[in-house]
């Protein structure tokens, strides 16, 4: 049996480092493929031309540049977004979608703003029940070449350098915890892709011990995290992670996260037609001020299929455009923290907030 050639795309700094000692050369090499594989993004080991003909050789006969698949490309006749369909090498599939500015304002601040949104598992297992993802069920975890190998195959379809990352796509963050910080590493490095880790959002639906983790070990990358209602009954209905992690635990998780790394915390905030939308809740989310130190992340929900045996088929509601204006300006007057009204980017292609998810028929 031909043993395969292992991928360079995923190695740190360190584990280039080891692999050169181990074929003989001096570590310094490692840093050098470093910058070859992530900074300039070469797509043959014979591009690494500071590196002698004859150890470029030893590399070819144990070692590949691979990247990522590209199945599908699709770009939205609304706002320019593209989604990609990535075949990952055992023949599951993944998504992520390459985001533009979505409004005048944004575009007007920053005309090189340009956010991939990757994911970091196949399928999911957090079973948010509005979430197209969630449908799938959950396959495996990316390694971490499988994530830096999004950002590397969207660059070269992408208009302008990619400027930030968010972790929102397909999966759970923090159920790879170990591999998505690694892949933040290596993104964030200057020597690297070099995309700073500032620029660089991890969401997560509320694992409140990998939260005050990624506090501990001093992540630059900022944290979102996924509430959708401040109601522990109804976020335990739409969210099962509610009944491990309630409500309060998770804010005191966001409390410990900020006083941990002087950070504020995104919050998203789905918003259903009917579901939470009322007085009631405005006054929670009010409340969240003396709490701690966040901003708000408001987001129309999205049309997602759910089979017609589901439960929740009649649960979520698109809202009315005039009635989310409505409840983002009331929170935008009375609350004392930024409150931002997210756009439904990609929307036409299925590649909007929640929609990602790859078809029965496409999986393998």
């Amino acid at each position: 049996m031909t043993q395969s050639k292992q991928n360079l795309i995923g190695l740190s700094k360190q584990q280039l480092r080891e692999l050169a000692v181990s074929l003989g050369e001096k570590a310094f090499r490692g840093d050098q493929m470093f910058r070859w594989i992530y900074h300039d993004q070469v797509q043959s080991i014979d591009e690494m031309t500071n590196i002698s003909a004859a150890f470029r050789e030893v590399l070819k006969q144990h070692t590949a540049i691979t990247p990522l698949t590209i199945d599908k490309k699709q770009v939205s006749d609304h706002d320019g977004t593209i989604k990609f369909l990535f075949a990952l090498d055992d023949e599951l599939k993944i998504e992520s979608v390459l985001i533009p500015p979505s409004d005048v304002q944004e575009i007007a601040e920053d005309m090189r703003r340009l956010t991939l949104c990757i994911s970091s598992q196949v399928g999911c297992p957090a079973d948010c029940k509005f979430c197209a993802t969630g449908t799938m069920g959950f396959y495996r975890n990316l390694t971490v070449g499988e994530i830096i190998g999004q950002v590397i195959e969207a660059q070269r379809h992408a208009p302008r350098r990619i400027s930030n990352i968010v972790y929102m796509g397909m999966g759970e963050p923090m159920l790879n915890y170990d591999n998505v910080m690694n892949s933040i590493d290596i993104i964030g490095d200057d020597e690297g892709i070099g995309i700073s880790p500032r620029r660089i959002t991890v969401s997560t639906v509320g694992y409140v011990k990998k939260i005050k983790q990624m506090a501990d070990e001093g992540s630059k990358a900022k944290l979102a995290i996924s509430i959708h209602t401040l109601d522990d009954e109804l976020r335990t209905r739409i969210m099962p992670i509610n009944r491990k992690h309630n409500v309060e635990e998770l804010l005191e998780s966001a409390r410990y996260y900020w006083r941990k790394t002087r950070q504020r915390v995104t919050f998203e905030y789905i918003f259903f037609d009917g579901l939470n939308d009322t007085e009631r809740d405005i006054k929670m989310l009010k409340k969240l001020s003396g709490k701690v130190p966040c901003k708000l992340n408001i987001i129309p929900f999205h049309p997602i299929y759910l089979p017609e045996n589901s439960e929740m088929k009649d649960t979520f509601r698109s809202p009315d455009s005039e009635a989310l204006q409505r409840f983002v300006e009331r929170l935008r007057n009375e609350c004392d923290f930024p409150v931002m009204l997210r756009s439904s980017s990609g929307i036409d292609i299925d590649g909007a907030c929640g929609q990602l998810a790859v078809k029965e028929d496409e999986v393998v």
